[in-house]
């Protein structure tokens, strides 16, 4: 999502004309444009890459190596968050996400085979990160947790996520009584301010150690960026593994 922020403000004179309305078709209003690159990131990383290039700007520092990651993981606390995968797994995979994020959607599938494959090593724990500029994403963060309070965190996880594109307050209410909630108790802690505390943590301590877009994780406090494929965190989960197994 922050990629689409950086094209809105690239987006002028030569640029738009060069290489959005081509891409989009003709005068693409924001939300063409916003579709168009959600579904193919990699056009627009490549469009973003090409212009820093030709306007001489440079680009963002190295992200260091995995290796280099490995050697310095980040402490990352639980923070009362939700987790599927046994509590004594050696690996913890803590996700920071914003249910209105289509890459956070994608990664989805990819989190629930990890802990299946991995029978017992691993565990997954999700930390909310809404962003600003996603106008539901706050509600949304909020209705998870009061779905959690009747023991329905995860289904209410899945049903926002599914929904992603109208999640407006009458929307997540149908979605509350669907899950069959006891509807005013979900809606008094939906709606009160008992979660601020919990979400501003976890927005706080995703901004201050890098990961200011959605998807981030931290795997056993090693950093991953964004909706990597399987094999990225197989990759990553393997080495981890045998280091524990040498340690």
């Amino acid at each position: 999502m922050k990629h689409i922020q950086l094209i809105k403000r690239l987006a002028t004179g030569f640029i738009a004309a060069a290489f959005i309305l081509p891409l989009v078709a003709c005068q693409p209003n924001d939300q063409a444009m916003k579709d168009f690159f959600e579904k193919n990131p990699e056009v627009l990383q490549a469009q973003i890459e090409k212009v820093l290039k030709e306007k001489g700007i440079r680009g963002k520092p190295r992200q260091k190596s995995l290796a280099e990651r490995m050697k310095n993981p980040i402490k990352v606390g639980l923070n009362n968050a939700y987790t599927m995968g046994p509590d004594d797994a050696p690996i913890t995979i803590i996700e920071f996400s914003d249910f209105q994020c289509p890459f956070c959607s994608r990664v989805i599938p990819t989190m629930k085979k990890l802990v299946k494959d991995y029978n017992g090593k691993v565990r997954f724990a999700f930390r909310h990160h809404p962003l600003s500029f996603h106008k539901n994403a706050m509600s949304a963060a909020k209705a998870s947790l009061a779905a959690g309070e009747q023991g329905k965190f995860w289904e209410m996880h899945d049903k926002l996520f599914e929904n992603q594109r109208q999640l407006t307050d009458p929307n997540i209410e149908k979605l509350a009584k669907d899950l069959k909630l006891d509807i005013a108790k979900f809606k008094k802690a939906w709606k009160s301010n008992k979660y601020d505390a919990q979400i501003q943590k976890d927005i706080q301590f995703a901004r201050s150690n890098g990961a200011s877009g959605t998807p981030a994780f931290f795997v056993n406090g090693v950093y991953m960026k964004g909706a990597q494929p399987y094999a990225s965190f197989k990759q990553l989960i393997d080495k981890l593994l045998e280091q524990k197994k040498k340690s």
